[in-house]
């Protein structure tokens, strides 16, 4: 078990797990005032982007399930 890590390997009660990706620091900046002005988590507008991106890009998929 590493500093930080409770053993759980990134898994939430809700179920979400943790996925590190890099982006441009204005991307980083834009979302987090995003997130601010519309009082909304910056992972929940990157889930739904990546949601709605996964849908548009697999045809004749059903939309991923999204729990609030």
């Amino acid at each position: 078990m590493t500093a930080g890590n409770d053993g759980n390997d990134g898994e939430r009660k809700d179920g979400r797990r943790s996925l590190l990706v890099y982006m441009r620091p204005d991307v980083i900046k834009a979302l987090k005032k995003a997130a601010i002005d519309l009082d909304r988590t910056a992972y929940s507008i990157v889930e739904e982007a990546v949601s709605d991106w996964i849908t548009r890009k697999s045809p004749g998929k059903k939309k991923p399930v999204r729990k609030a």
